[in-house]
């Protein structure tokens, strides 16, 4: 009795075996070199091989603590011949990314199956998949925020009109198109910021969209920028760069939104910038000019004096005209401090070491230099410090008239 039941078991036991492998699921990680890092994605096949006759399905991907997941694109359902019988085989394409490094475990799958048996009758099945670990690695050191590990990235640009060559007070809208395969939408940047002090700016609401493919999914993110300088002159917006990762040759990237140019054409097409390339110079008026200049130098020589001071009174010369380019010079800069130095210097004749603030031509500057009211506009500036040079040459021609020494700062 006892062998009987012993040959029945063992008789049995190969075809309950059988039955139990006519329902298989697993997940199947795609081959790679390296381990994942932490937000990289790691793409999978969810495989169900089934030898019953299935009459519905249900596949659920349950939240993970460990790992967030996209499904790429409808399942795959297919006949094929497994071990020599024939079987049904079910494939869904997903990407995971991981949220810390270490160990880290990919939960049980589970595809719920209505069977419809030979008699007819129909029962259901809840198939699941093993636990699968994969090592994460951390973020590499210098990454910050703008980690992006993707496997492509693609970036352009677009304007609505030429910024270089805006109509007054036109507007053009920069468009830039950033796309990514393997990102998700929460993992791309956010909007760079293009504002600057001299240009009207507004940030249209950008756009997401999520594509996936077999490869992974692709992020598109669109950014709309309307811009229009406030003055006519040019100006400059400065390049954005984004940092990636590349998954596929593991080294840091970088694209670049680009430097562009934009103000109003008037500004390139007006009188200060319609000066001729050709003067119009001709021989005739280069030997004219080069014989007044001649003759003027001639004459000075003359009015000079005796010829023992004719050096030193033509030396002083050119140092007041030399002096009088420098405070031009630093008017046309705005740098109030070395011009009220400079000029300082200068009706001090020439005594570096004077610290005087006592001078009534300079007591405009100095109001603005030392007093409350230092907030003034580019235009009232420079023709203060216009007024102020004028009246320190007045001042030395003045001086010279009255026998005052003069001397080169």
């Amino acid at each position: 009795m006892v062998r009987l039941a012993l040959v029945i078991i063992l008789i049995g036991f190969p075809v309950i075996a059988q039955d139990r492998d006519t329902l298989r699921l697993e997940l199947v990680l795609d081959p790679r070199s390296e381990q994942p890092f932490v937000g990289e994605m790691v793409l999978a096949t969810i495989r169900g091989i089934y030898s019953e006759h299935i009459g519905r399905e249900d596949l659920k991907l349950r939240p993970m603590t460990d790992f967030d997941w996209n499904r790429l694109g409808q399942d795959a359902w297919t006949e094929d011949r497994v071990d020599g019988r024939r079987a049904r085989v079910m494939e869904r394409r997903v990407a995971l990314y991981p949220r810390r490094a270490g160990t880290l475990e990919i939960l049980p799958i589970a595809h719920e199956l209505e069977i419809i048996g030979a008699d007819g009758q129909r029962h259901t099945e809840i198939v699941r998949s093993d636990p699968v670990r994969v090592d994460v690695r951390e973020i590499p050191a210098g990454a910050g925020e703008a980690w992006l590990p993707v496997r492509a990235v693609e970036l352009s640009e677009t304007w609505s009109v030429d910024p270089a060559r805006l109509e007054d007070g036109q507007s053009t809208e920069r468009r830039v198109v950033l796309r990514a395969l393997g990102a998700t939408p929460e993992m791309m940047p956010e909007q760079p910021d293009l504002r600057e002090p001299w240009l009207i700016t507004f940030s249209q609401p950008e756009t997401r969209d999520l594509q996936v493919t077999t490869m992974g999914p692709v992020t598109t993110v669109v950014w709309r920028w309307t811009l229009r300088p406030i003055t006519g002159e040019p100006g400059v917006l400065h390049g954005v760069d984004i940092p990636w990762f590349d998954t596929d040759e593991r080294v840091a990237r970088s694209a670049a939104i680009p430097v562009a140019s934009i103000g109003y054409a008037s500004f390139a097409d007006n009188a200060i910038s319609k000066w001729r390339e050709d003067p119009g110079m001709r021989p005739a008026h280069v030997i004219s000019a080069g014989v007044g200049l001649l003759v003027g130098l001639v004459l000075l020589l003359r009015n000079l004096g005796p010829s023992p001071y004719r050096l030193g009174r033509l030396r002083r010369y050119f140092h007041r005209h030399r002096d009088l380019y420098l405070l031009r010079r630093y008017a046309k800069r705005g740098e109030l401090g070395r011009f009220r130095k400079f000029a300082t210097c200068m009706l001090d004749n020439g005594t570096r070491m004077t610290q005087s603030r006592d001078h009534p031509v300079l007591q405009p500057l100095d109001a603005i230099l030392f007093g409350p009211n230092a907030h003034r506009s580019r235009e009232d500036l420079a023709t203060l410090m216009l007024s102020v040079r004028f009246q320190i040459a007045s001042s030395r021609s003045k001086g010279k008239r009255d026998g005052a020494p003069t001397s080169g700062a």
